[in-house]
């Protein structure tokens, strides 16, 4: 079952995150990075890392996290590790995986032996701590300048910026950065899929600060909604028609008659609204989906929180009254 997300880092900072509550599954936190300046240890943390991980955390939005790495030797790894343990992952749950990310030229061009037990150094450090660990990398670094065979017990995500699925020569991988021109609220953002179910296996196996076989978070007692507000829903098709509507509204305790009621005023002087929800498709425009649905395309941008109309990607949800 596929999960469609994003990866971020300070270089989106101020982004909506109840517009990513809408479009996104899932995100990648950059919690930190290894400078490239002198001999590549200089580690720092994210200066969004902690902002951005309470803001999905309040919007149930799942997270995992990666480390920006120039480590080239295994005691290098494993130093990158331990910084990000204890500054970055320590006390939280993460739904996704924990990464290293491999791609600095000036530093891990040395040797695909040296550059894969640099990375071991990372992924020994952070399971001993009991976290899911996986490598990122393009598809270049994966094949010339990693002993990728060597690392076949870590997961993959894999970096190739193409509209199809792209081969691997190292077997599956489980999360596959597909773009780096992804826009929402009008921000630029990687993309990513993911093809394995990661919030339940850090769940049933006990991993990223959950405790084995434990069971998702329990949602809040949802509150009771006015007669109002339920008109509202009742306008939208939320609640079915005829007997349905009744039947449902009732079994849930609110008062069928004076919802209808409402309803039945409202309509007897305003146009139904509908709402639907559509999906971006590669090549779409606002203003091509506004006269499809018979809208404009300021609606839908404004509906929808859009800060620069001409700015979506595939994949992202719009809801269209």
């Amino acid at each position: 079952m596929e999960k469609r997300g994003i990866d971020i880092s300070s270089y989106q900072r101020g982004i909506n995150f109840d517009i990513l509550k809408q479009s996104t599954e899932f995100i990648i936190l950059r919690a930190g990075f290894t400078g490239w300046g002198g001999d590549g240890t200089n580690k720092n943390k994210d200066s969004t890392f902690e902002d951005f991980y309470e803001k999905a955390k309040a919007r149930g939005i799942p997270v995992g996290a990666y480390w920006y790495s120039c480590a080239n030797t295994y005691e290098k790894g494993k130093a990158e590790a331990e910084f990000m343990y204890k500054n970055c992952l320590k006390g939280k749950q993460f739904e996704y995986p924990i990464y290293i990310d491999v791609e600095e030229d000036r530093h891990q061009k040395v040797g695909k032996t040296r550059v894969a037990e640099a990375i071991k150094g990372f992924c020994e450090y952070i399971e001993s701590k009991g976290f899911y660990v996986g490598i990122y990398a393009n598809s270049n670094y994966f094949n010339n300048y990693i002993d990728t065979a060597s690392l076949s017990r870590y997961d993959k995500w894999l970096a190739v910026w193409t509209d199809r699925k792209p081969g691997f020569n190292y077997g599956e991988y489980g999360m596959w950065q597909n773009s780096s021109s992804g826009y929402i609220a009008g921000m630029r953002i990687d993309t990513d899929i993911a093809y394995k179910d990661y919030p339940t296996i850090m769940k049933n196996v006990g991993l990223n600060g959950y405790k084995k076989g434990s069971d998702p978070e329990p949602k809040p007692e949802p509150q009771k909604k006015s007669n109002e507000d339920l008109a509202t829903e009742v306008i939208e098709g939320k609640w079915g028609n005829g007997q349905e509507r009744k039947d449902r509204l009732t079994a849930e305790g609110y008062d069928y008659n004076a919802v209808q009621s409402i309803v039945n005023q409202r309509l007897g002087s305003a146009p139904k609204e509908t709402t639907t929800t559509y999906v971006v498709k590669k090549g779409d425009t606002l203003s091509a989906i506004a006269k499809k649905y018979g809208t404009t395309y300021q609606k839908i941008a404004r509906d929808n929180g859009i800060e620069n109309p001409n700015l979506i990607f595939p994949g992202q949800k719009l809801i269209i009254k």
